[in-house]
């Protein structure tokens, strides 16, 4: 693990790579927040969708999760430069 590199998508910003504990505890604090928001949002879509209404939150946030973490992540690099 001595020879690792920066995440994919990621640049080096000089001589120094950024470390990514940013990009982890974004994933998991929006996790945590979108576990804690996910019912609310399941019954505001509930006229719309239905039955299937969790089943769409919980897709849609597996996707948006991630990016929004990794955007973050790369914003904090950016910052940093």
């Amino acid at each position: 693990m001595e020879d690792t590199g920066s995440l994919p998508g990621r640049t080096e910003v000089g001589t120094k790579i950024f470390s990514p504990f940013f990009d982890r505890f974004s994933l998991v604090s929006l996790s945590i927040i979108g576990v804690i928001i996910a019912p609310e949002l399941a019954s505001a879509m509930e006229s719309t969708l239905g039955g299937r209404s969790l089943n769409a939150v919980v897709c849609g946030l597996i996707i948006v999760i991630p990016l929004i973490a990794s955007s973050l992540g790369k914003l904090y690099v950016r910052m940093r430069a």
